[in-house]
């Protein structure tokens, strides 16, 4: 669950509402500076599904030990494992290209994102196994694609990023570098030149996924303007633009409730109109889940409606 808590109250987003937010952001992605994905299919459903592993947690609202609600950040590590394997399953057996995309998203997110977020530490002891079976996932669907006569979207440069990720954390010629990116895959100066493992597209559209997931995020949990903290620009780093071409940073800076100007604006058409479902609470302790629970359900479905224009 995404919380913004704001004056006396709390707003929540799913996970799954949030990532066909950034499925929404990829329909429409291709402005003058960046371009759209391909295989335009796969790419799409990777990022509309990449957290439909959530459902059954985030129907559920949960609360901490102090009766506040329970973000996404502070799930236990055995709870995000499951959720995020079996989200991980249903996608491959819809795709199988678009299965590996959400792979690596999840097993990136417990490894540095494969030298994008090298601040981020060395993957924690208790997620380990679940990166390595990921990575075995990986390579079995990257072998199924290559060997499959009908089917061309995973190219030799592709296999040979794989090996490399797997093999040192970075993609080739990657060598990481100091960076300040948050766990949402926010701000800053994230590791790697942009141009590191270039010739792959399935590194490009890694790096996409990550953006639009990064981006999504930052758009669902930001305060309406009569918050003080208003004023602070959304920015994702390390943005795909052109093959040969580094990496750009996409700031996006509040102009009104959830409206934004961006730069450089990455969409087709201005301006975008996009919407998300969320509920909005009043800030207390809760006492149990099921009073979280009847408060939830009780407040009204509301679009959060969101206008991007270019800076």
């Amino acid at each position: 669950m995404i919380l913004a808590e704001f004056d006396d109250r709390i707003r929540f987003v799913t996970q799954p509402d949030h990532a066909a937010l950034a499925g929404r952001l990829a329909e429409r992605w291709g402005g003058s500076e960046l371009t759209r994905a391909t295989p335009t299919a796969a790419v799409r459903l990777a990022v509309y599904a990449h957290d439909d592993g959530w459902w059954p947690r985030d129907r559920r609202p949960r609360r901490n030990a102090d009766g506040s609600p329970q973000a996404f950040y502070e799930l236990p590590p055995s709870e995000w494992i499951d959720l995020y394997g079996r989200g991980i399953d249903d996608v491959a057996r819809v795709d199988r290209y678009a299965g590996l995309l959400v792979s690596m998203h999840g097993s990136g997110l417990r490894r540095q994102r494969y030298g994008l977020s090298p601040s981020w530490g060395a993957t924690p002891s208790a997620f380990r196994e679940f990166v390595d079976r990921e990575e075995r996932r990986q390579r079995a669907l990257a072998a199924e694609l290559r060997e499959d006569p009908d089917d061309d979207r995973l190219s030799a440069a592709d296999v040979e990023l794989l090996d490399a990720i797997h093999e040192t954390g970075r993609p080739p010629g990657g060598s990481g570098g100091a960076g300040t990116a948050t766990d949402s895959g926010g701000a800053g100066a994230d590791g790697g030149s942009g141009t590191d493992g270039d010739q792959s597209r399935l590194w490009r559209n890694y790096r996409l996924l990550a953006a639009l997931d990064a981006l999504a995020l930052r758009l669902c949990s930001a305060t309406p303007p009569s918050d003080p903290g208003v004023s602070d620009a959304i920015s994702v780093g390390r943005v795909p633009t052109e093959p040969g071409r580094a990496d750009t940073t996409l700031t996006a800076r509040p102009t009104g409730a959830a409206e934004y100007r961006l730069s450089p604006y990455p969409f087709r058409e201005s301006p975008i109109v996009v919407n998300v479902p969320s509920r909005t609470v009043n800030r207390t302790s809760f006492e149990n889940e099921e009073t979280l629970l009847r408060q939830y359900y009780g407040a009204e479905t509301r679009d959060l409606r969101i206008v991007c224009r270019p800076a």
